[in-house]
């Protein structure tokens, strides 16, 4: 019996450090299986980085390039000066080339019941007149700062096409 006894515990001995050597050698399997699949995962990771900071860039690049344009803003302050602005707008055409800009129409009051108009194109001053109460008037001189406007703007714009041309960018060799 006592035979018997040493062959049953060296027979569970022998079972218990064979399948403790397999679980051992499926751990370091498992380990490098582990950190394999780790450093995949890192580049994958990177690059999925690399690509959401070049998709970044490009949206940055094409937000400057969404501007809104040809803004037509409304400073009166009197009926006459309103009826000056329905004029302006109702005739008004922007000319193809021209782009960031913004137009506003500022009324200022003036003797008695006069004012004088002024039309601002970027902060810059590009018609100014006095209005008087009479529509016929009124409509002829908002015809007339349409084409004063209009010729601002296509000079502008060819102003800025000769500065950014070819000849005056340089290669930059001395």
């Amino acid at each position: 019996m006592k035979r018997l006894w040493i062959n049953l515990s060296f027979s569970i001995f022998i079972f218990c450090f064979s399948t403790s050597y397999s679980w051992a050698q499926s751990d370091t399997t498992r380990i490098a299986l582990d950190t394999a699949k780790k450093e995949a995962t890192i580049q994958e990771l990177q690059t999925l980085l690399e690509s959401i900071k070049k998709q970044e860039t490009q949206k940055k690049s094409t937000d400057v390039v969404l501007e809104i344009d040809g803004l037509l803003i409304d400073d009166t302050k009197t009926k006459s000066g309103r009826d000056f602005y329905d004029f302006f707008y109702r005739d008004w055409v922007a000319p193809p080339e021209a782009s960031n800009y913004s137009i506003f129409i500022v009324e200022k009051p003036f003797r008695l019941n006069t004012t004088t108009v002024e039309i601002l194109i970027n902060d810059i001053t590009v018609f100014q007149s006095f209005l008087q109460p009479r529509a016929d008037v009124v409509e002829e001189l908002a015809k007339q700062s349409i084409g004063i406007t209009q010729q601002y703007l296509i000079q502008y714009e060819e102003l800025v096409r000769q500065l950014d041309g070819e000849e005056r960018k340089g290669t930059g060799i001395f």
